[in-house]
């Protein structure tokens, strides 16, 4: 996602969809990718209130929050990036090769814990190419 106000629009109609259609094909989840040149993140949030089973040994959640709501001000306040993610001509002088790729690897990873096990305990994370960090964002 390249533009902050995108990223708006998009989470102001995946809502409206959710709230106002309730088909089969409903859409349940948004999963946010976003990166700079070094660094990114992947975020799944619920577009509604998802109804969990009961559990004794987990505290279930119905809802993950959406990026433009737990990250807001960190949207904001990036704003001013413009650093390309589609061309690559462009993309090669302005970011780390890997970045995008990474991203998607992680990002792949998360949606196959929660298709295989049914359950996650992190919900996204916050990844540095350039010191190798990865910072995961529990489900809370």
């Amino acid at each position: 996602m390249d533009k902050v106000e995108a990223r708006f629009e998009i989470a102001k109609i995946l809502t409206a969809i959710a709230h106002n259609y309730h088909g089969r094909g409903r859409a349940l989840y948004w999963m946010d990718y976003g990166n700079s040149r070094v660094s990114g993140q992947v975020i799944l949030s619920t577009l509604d209130k998802i109804k969990q089973p009961a559990s004794e040994q987990y505290n279930p959640v119905e809802t993950l929050p959406l990026v433009t709501e737990e990250f807001s001000d960190l949207l904001q306040a990036g704003e001013a990036d413009d650093t390309p993610s589609c061309s690559l001509a462009e993309a090669l002088a302005k970011q780390d090769l890997f970045i995008n790729s990474a991203l998607a690897n992680c990002g792949a990873s998360l949606l196959w814990q929660l298709f295989r096990e049914g359950i996650l305990f992190y919900r996204g994370f916050f990844l540095n190419l350039q010191d190798f960090r990865t910072q995961p964002i529990k489900v809370n």
